[in-house]
This record gives C-alpha cells, structure tokens and sequence, in this order.
C-alpha cells in the first residue's frame, strides 16, 4: 500500500466547518467592530451639535466611548477567536470553560439523559485521571465513547486515539477547538474508520494553562511518563479498551505534535502508530534545551536512531506550508531511510492554528486506520 495514496473523505470534513456555527465566521467580529464605530459615530455627532458645553460633552463622552471601547475589544478578540479557530462554537465555549473538574467526576450511568450514544452519535465528557507520576497531580481529561458505546448487551471493547493539545491549552482542546467527536461520528458513520474511543488528557501538570512541551522535564513534571503510564493504564481500566499497542494511537497538534512523536518513537510497544500535526522536529523549552541529556533524549531524530532499522510507529505527519514545513520534510525523510511506514502531506494556505488542526486530523485518522487494518464493522 503506497503511505501517499490519495485519501477521500466526506465532502463535510474537507473544510474543517464540522461541529462550527456562527462563532466560526467573522460575523460576529464585524457586528461588534460595526457597533463600536457606531457609537463612535454618535459621539461625534452629538458633540458637534452642543459646541457650547465641554462638561455636558465629558459626559456623553463617558456614556458613548465606555461601550463603544467594550465592543472594539470584543469585536477584535472574535475575530482573533476566528482566525486561531479555537472556539468555533457555542458548545465549544461551554467545554472550554468546564476545562478543570472542580471535584471529583461523577460519570452519569450508561441510557441516562445526561449519556446517550446511539448508532449515530457518541458521547463526550470529561473525567479525572489519577496521576502516580512526579509533579503531575491528578488531570483531567476529555473522553469521547463511540456510538453504540451504551448499547444494552454491547461488550464490544475498542481502539484508542489519545490526543495531545497544544500549548498553551487544556483537555477540551480536541473537542472545542479540534471537534474531533463530531469528525468520528461522520468518519464512523461512512465506514471510513472503525467505532473507537479518545483520550484528551490536561498536559499543564496543574489548573493553569503553560507554556511548556509536554515531555519528561528536567527537575519538573515528567508529563510522558503520565500520558504512558497514568493515562493509557485508566483507560485500560476504566473504558472498554483493546489493551494492546496495535489498537493504539497517539496524536497531537503544535507542541503535542512534538509530544506525540516522542511518545509513539520512545513507546512503540504501547502505541502502534502516531499522528503529527503542525508540529516541529527541536523541543523548545528551555529546561530541556540546556540539558543535553534531555535534548538528546526527547528528540524525534535521537529516538528514532535508538529504534533497530524497520521498527517503530506508523507515522502521519500533517503540515501547513509555514516555517516549519523544512524541517519536518527532513525529519519525514529521516522515517524513511529507516524503513518506517510513513507520510507527510502538506496542507497550503492553512495556519498554526484550530482549524488547520481540525482540517488535518481527519485525513490522519482515515491514513492510521488503514495502515494498522482497524477494518470498520460491515
């Protein structure tokens, strides 16, 4: 099978629109710009027609330039939102604000209102993994169940898809910004991959949203060893997983792109192939950046030299025609010449941002699950 056969996908998933409304348009930008300059349009005129009264004027300054300041910061952060792509919808603003559980999770019961899959639809939640790991507490992370997941009598367990946001960013990233539970269900729906379940951890080691890559850092949290060990051993425990590493696969967009390599070359007997997405061939956090030990050992390139000639993930490597895009066709002929089954396909006139990301993954989820023969049920 050619790694860079062309791939069909359904018209709905070519645009990365899926799962948007209105807030992934720049409507609601222009309205509140449009507001904005209303108001300032009002002010002047009412001024110009009460020459006489600067305190009146002070005044109506107040009433008029108050809003229409509100409007213009409001109007340039929706179309900033617009442009990133990180919250296209509503309900991708509602998952993004429950990003941190506030206690403990409650998962609502399989055929209750709160979770429904049906043959159409699966179910995203968030949940809580505990952590074993140094520096890394307890995190939460996003799940999606595929359709039919609940079905009365189904013990059918499934593949895995962990997916790793970028930074800064949270768990929700991959459902808000990413919409990857609306893109399965269509890609399910089609045959084109098989019923499988995903895994959104928190990689920030803590409620804030870092900055940092998530990979072993040197003196701080040892975020590989969590998503390895903490993060697949919960769901293997928690979820109807096949617990193998052929019915694994770890993705990622930006620095979780970055995050994604290290873990599928470092850990190929837990995960079978890997999905990179605008990311990058060098960490760049600077406590691993002046260790050489950890330089060495979290760079895609060094582990691959450590994998004996013909082993390890399969690889899909997604990328816009940005600054990075050298680096990772270097990187893309490096998997080669060692014998890894692998792609990279260029996405032009896309950006580092959500909607690249969501545009992407699609066409690497249809690529992995033929590459690793995850065959959809007939």
């Amino acid at each position: 099978m050619d790694p860079d056969r062309e791939l069909t996908l359904p018209p709905e998933l070519t645009t990365g629109d899926v799962g948007t409304d209105l807030l992934a348009t720049y409507w609601p930008a222009g309205i509140a710009l449009g507001l904005a300059a209303l108001a300032v349009a009002v002010w002047i005129y009412r001024a110009r027609r009460d020459p006489d009264h600067a305190s009146r004027r002070v005044r109506r300054a107040f009433l008029w330039w108050v809003p229409a300041s509100i409007a213009l910061v409001l109007g340039l952060a929706l179309g900033v939102n617009t442009w990133v792509g990180y919250l296209p919808s509503v309900a991708a603003v509602q998952r993004w604000i429950a990003a941190t559980p506030e206690g403990p999770v409650v998962l609502p019961s399989a055929g209750s209102t709160e979770r429904h899959t049906d043959a159409g639809h699966g179910y995203a939640f968030m949940d809580s993994v505990p952590s074993s790991t140094p520096s890394v507490p307890a995190s939460a992370a996003w799940v999606y169940l595929p359709p039919d997941y609940d079905k009365p009598g189904n013990t059918t367990r499934y593949p895995v898809i962990y997916a790793l946001h970028g930074s800064p960013g949270s768990s929700p990233d991959w459902f808000s910004g990413g919409r990857i539970d609306g893109s399965l269900d269509i890609l399910i729906r089609d045959g084109l991959f098989p019923p499988a379940i995903v895994v959104a951890p928190d990689l920030n080691a803590g409620a804030g949203r870092s900055g940092q890559e998530p990979l072993n850092q040197p003196g701080g949290p040892q975020m590989e060893d969590f998503v390895v060990n903490d993060v697949v051993g919960w769901a293997d425990k928690n979820l109807r997983t096949l617990p193998e590493s052929g019915q694994r696969v770890i993705a990622g967009m930006s620095s979780g792109a970055m995050g994604a390599l290290n873990y599928g070359l470092g850990h190929p007997d837990i995960f079978a192939g890997t999905i990179a997405l605008i990311g990058y061939a060098t960490p760049y956090s600077d406590a691993i950046k002046n260790n050489p030990e950890a330089l060495a050992a979290t760079t895609p390139e060094n582990l691959l030299d450590r994998l004996p000639a013909g082993t390890g993930p399969r690889i899909f490597l997604g990328q816009n025609d940005g600054k990075s895009l050298p680096e990772m066709q270097k990187l893309a002929a490096k998997f080669r010449e060692h014998g890894l089954t692998s792609t990279l396909r260029e996405f032009k006139g896309l950006q580092h941002n959500w909607t690249a990301a969501r545009t992407m993954m699609p066409y690497g989820l249809v690529w992995m699950a033929q590459e690793l023969g995850w065959t959809p049920p007939r």
